[in-house]
């Protein structure tokens, strides 16, 4: 059997940069499978080439986290095509008020509805053990993706948040010798993804030094989504309050977008990096225009890509519904991209 394509040859592209890398990953953190070992896993042989039909003809519920950012809508977007070319009957739902108690109706929903199989982009860490409890009530796999991480009772497709968030913390640290920090948030607490990365992005800058140099001044948090106008609110909010922002770390690309748009139209030039993370096809086009701090801001950003997340989880569903063992976890490699190497990255962009 063969695996994901496009899993192969971002892997070859990782090697390359690891490689190449001087700063930014000298160790990066490995994660843990349930059975204590180090795992950094590709997507799954494809189910295509089983003995079975893998997931075609099977009905899959998906709960998304939200439609109001590029990234998730593109893999939503992803997961329903290469559903309707395989045949799979899905049961899209997305939360209205990212609520876990709103997650957990709607998956006691669709499993009424019979499905066979439920994916989850949870709210958070908090909402999983209960929807993997009426899961496994009900007989059926669950598969969550993007906004945890690997756990008890269900197969997790993403990323390496705080490994991630750990490259970017390094590259900036490194490239820069200190300087007031603003953090755009996508939520008011740290739980799930929100808390690995800012987590990340703190312990690569303290692998390079004194965190002394880099003070946290202030915070702002999106109360409604984690777009491009939720980003530039935020950001116009700390630009109010504070007359002195080197470093904005930011929780998305699109709220990184709005925090540059908010920065320009200020007229500021106080700020030297913003730091996002997912790898959006607008923010790598801005990295270039802005090489590297000579024209406003320098960008950076963790790859995270949503096409992959989608195509991986089909994987794993195939192999599921074919009756294959799965991993406890399937991770994209760690890559940092910025203005040295985005060009690399672009076709993964989204």
């Amino acid at each position: 059997m063969k695996k994901t394509k496009i899993m192969s040859a971002l892997l070859a592209l990782a090697m390359v940069f690891t490689l190449g890398l001087t700063g930014c990953q000298e160790e990066p953190a490995p994660s843990t499978s349930d059975n204590g070992g180090s795992t950094l896993e590709s997507a799954p042989e494809s189910g295509n080439d089983a003995t079975g039909s893998g997931a075609s003809g099977h009905k899959v519920g998906f709960i998304q986290l939200t439609l109001g950012t590029t990234y998730h809508a593109a893999m939503s977007e992803k997961f329903e095509s290469l559903a309707e070319e395989k045949g799979v009957e899905v049961s899209m739902t997305v939360s209205q008020n990212r609520s876990a108690e709103e997650q957990l109706k709607l998956a006691e929903d669709l499993i009424a509805q019979g499905v066979e199989a439920l994916v989850l982009n949870p709210v958070g860490d908090e909402i999983v053990p209960s929807v993997a409890q009426l899961c496994a009530n009900a007989n059926i796999p669950l598969i969550c993706v993007d906004n945890t991480t690997a756990g008890s009772g269900y197969t997790y497709v993403g990323i390496d948040n705080f490994a991630i968030a750990r490259g970017i913390g390094q590259y900036v640290a490194e490239k820069y010798n200190g300087g007031n920090m603003v953090y755009v948030r996508s939520t008011p607490t740290d739980t799930g993804s929100p808390a690995l990365r800012f987590g990340g992005i703190m312990g690569g800058m303290s692998d390079q030094g004194e965190m002394a140099r880099f003070p946290l001044i202030d915070e702002r948090y999106a109360p409604t989504d984690v777009g491009e106008n939720d980003g530039m609110n935020q950001m116009e909010e700390l630009l109010a309050a504070n007359k002195q922002i080197d470093i904005v770390l930011v929780h998305h690309d699109a709220q990184a977008l709005g925090a540059l748009t908010a920065i320009t139209n200020a007229g500021r030039t106080d700020v030297k990096v913003i730091s996002g993370f997912d790898g959006e096809k607008a923010f790598f086009e801005k990295m270039k225009e802005n090489e590297g701090g000579k024209n406003g801001p320098d960008l950076v950003t963790g790859l995270n890509s949503p096409i992959m997340i989608a195509e991986m989880t089909m994987d794993v569903l195939d192999d599921m519904f074919n009756g294959q063992e799965v991993e406890s976890e399937y991770l994209i490699p760690v890559i940092i991209v910025n203005y040295e190497n985005v060009d690399e990255y672009m076709e993964y962009g989204f």
